[in-house]
């Protein structure tokens, strides 16, 4: 069942608040019950409604994607002009571990597996974070090459972790979190860069 919850509106629908029901429905049942009877139930509006604000359903979609890129680009320009290196994997950690977030991108990645073009621009954008995620290793002492083989291991460990958590309770109530895993890795990358320079 979708967390959207089904209330008629007293104010003429906007396009966000399709948009917002759509992911909604992409969070909790993929990307197959993003449709628009559906939406519209959520919504507590007729389909008819839909067509005001999109041609159809292939159009919702990009304007979803475009969106949830637009989020991810943002939230990365705003975190590389964050001046501390410590700030910066600060907020990358807390970006990562949102709970309310998880869902979501796990379910983008399925439907990147579905879709070519979806699959390329999600890629775009872990190739940043990767980057981003260099700048800061570099920025608190690692060499260039060390940094980007750590960026790419990080990067993996948070996709791990994310399907993981969002397909097996056990691991959920296990009380192991992604913070605790991207501890341990710093420490090794730190053990493993010292090693190399000693």
């Amino acid at each position: 069942m979708a967390s959207a919850s089904p209330a008629l509106k007293t104010s003429p629908l906007q396009p966000e608040d399709w948009i917002r029901a759509a992911f909604a429905r992409l969070a909790s049942e993929g990307i197959e019950a993003v449709r628009v009877e559906l939406l519209a139930r959520d919504l507590g509006v007729s389909k008819g409604s839909f067509y005001w604000h999109f041609q159809d359903r292939e159009e919702l979609l990009g304007r979803m994607f475009d969106r949830w890129e637009k989020e991810e680009i943002d939230w990365l320009d705003e975190t590389v002009i964050t001046p501390k290196a410590a700030a910066r994997w600060a907020r990358f950690v807390h970006h990562c571990t949102d709970q309310q977030l998880a869902r979501r991108e796990s379910a983008m990645r399925t439907w990147a597996r579905r879709d070519e073009r979806v699959a390329a621009r999600i890629a775009a954008i872990e190739k940043k974070r990767t980057a981003h995620i260099a700048n800061v290793f570099r920025a608190i002492g690692f060499a260039p090459a060390p940094a980007e083989s750590w960026a790419e291991i990080t990067l993996l460990v948070y996709l791990g972790w994310l399907d993981r958590v969002t397909r097996d309770l056990n691991f959920q109530n296990s009380g192991r979190t992604l913070d605790e895993f991207f501890s341990d890795l710093i420490l090794a990358a730190s053990d493993r860069s010292a090693d190399h320079t000693a």
